[in-house]
């Protein structure tokens, strides 16, 4: 008889050591988790407040921005403590500005940041809107003056630092020839054009310019004795032409005499007929004192004679009609009063007494 073979239950087994183990370092490893996470929250909300920046220092030439600006700019950007603060992004700040041209910051214990600056120094202005530096470095300031009295350069801003090398270079070369440097500019062609200050253009052409230029300034001497010169084209091989300007007496339109006005030429009339009507109510009176006049010089003829019979010396003659000054105009004088004018007879004890002196 076959035996029948049942299978065994399976038994129960303990939990070992090993799972527990691996509860526990999870519990560990979230709770350690939990205190970093707190932590970092706790620093991040306590650091600023135990230890903030309370000093921004800056340091360089600022001529455009002044540090209180820069300052408070930096200030506004800050985000964090002393030790959370973000210097990349302050630096990023700082270099935003237009007339800075590098930034670096760094910290100082316990609550000082030292920002040094170094500011753009610009030689010309550039296509009239920005500036550049003597590195060929275009910025456009928002803000600040600009310099007064710079040149300016015209061209792409690809070519800005080739742009300012020639013009350092020209600029001492055409000082020594008296001349100064109002703009240079380059167009797409490649073509150079220099704007002296005493509105003079000179056009160097495209190819051959230091050579074009060095002959300008050899002939500087004999064209400015020669007068003053409008354009000089120098694109030529062996020569140059010259388009002198026109000389101040062309250029001064004559000015006429102003016209009378209607108002004026009435007025001038009015006093023409004033005046006629003046020296006809005056004529009939003429006649009268005319022959008064003439009976004047009548009686100053017959001077009174000596006791002792010499005779006395004449009285001054009256004088002709034609040196006789009369008044053009007004009211007609007095007869008696004339007469005393005309013909002034003198008394005639004065020649008695000179008589008797010389009997």
């Amino acid at each position: 008889m076959a035996e029948t073979i049942l299978p065994a239950e399976p038994q129960e087994l303990e939990p070992g050591p090993r799972p527990r183990l691996s509860r526990l370092r999870a519990w560990a490893g979230l709770l350690l988790l939990a205190v970093m996470i707190g932590g970092i929250w706790a620093f991040g909300y306590w650091e600023p407040r135990l230890l903030p920046v309370r000093v921004i220092e800056v340091q360089g030439e600022l001529h455009h921005h002044s540090s209180e600006l820069l300052q408070e700019m930096l200030a506004k950007r800050l985000r964090g403590g002393f030790l959370t603060a973000d210097l990349a992004d302050l630096k990023r700040g700082a270099e935003e500005l237009a007339w800075v041209g590098g930034a670096s910051i760094r910290r100082i214990w316990p609550d000082r940041l030292q920002v040094r600056v170094n500011e753009h120094k610009p030689v010309a202005r550039w296509n009239g809107e920005g500036l550049v530096t003597a590195e060929g470095v275009v910025f456009r300031p928002r803000t600040g003056t600009v310099p007064a009295g710079l040149p300016m350069l015209e061209g792409d801003e690809q070519r800005a630092r080739e742009l300012v090398q020639r013009y350092l270079k020209w600029r001492d070369e055409l000082m020594l020839a008296g001349h100064l440097i109002d703009s240079l500019a380059v167009d797409a062609r490649g073509a150079w054009r220099v704007d002296l200050v005493s509105k003079t253009r000179l056009e160097l052409g495209t190819s051959e310019i230091e050579q074009r230029l060095a002959r300008f300034i050899g002939a500087a001497p004999q064209l400015d004795a020669a007068g003053r010169q409008e354009l000089v084209d120098l694109r030529y091989s062996n020569g140059f032409a010259v388009r002198w300007a026109r000389t101040l007496a062309t250029q001064t339109p004559i000015q006429e005499p102003p016209q009378p006005t209607v108002a004026a030429q009435r007025k001038v009339q009015s006093g023409a007929k004033a005046a006629s009507q003046t020296r006809s109510k005056a004529k009939p009176r003429t006649p009268a004192n005319s022959e008064r006049k003439s009976q004047a010089p009548a009686k100053a003829k017959t001077p009174p004679k000596s006791q002792a019979g010499g005779k006395l010396p004449t009285s001054p003659k009256a004088p002709p009609k034609a040196q006789q000054q009369t008044r053009p105009t007004g009211p007609a004088q007095p007869a008696a009063r004339a007469l005393t004018q005309v013909a002034p007879a003198r008394p005639a004890a004065k020649p008695q007494e000179r008589s008797d002196k010389r009997g």
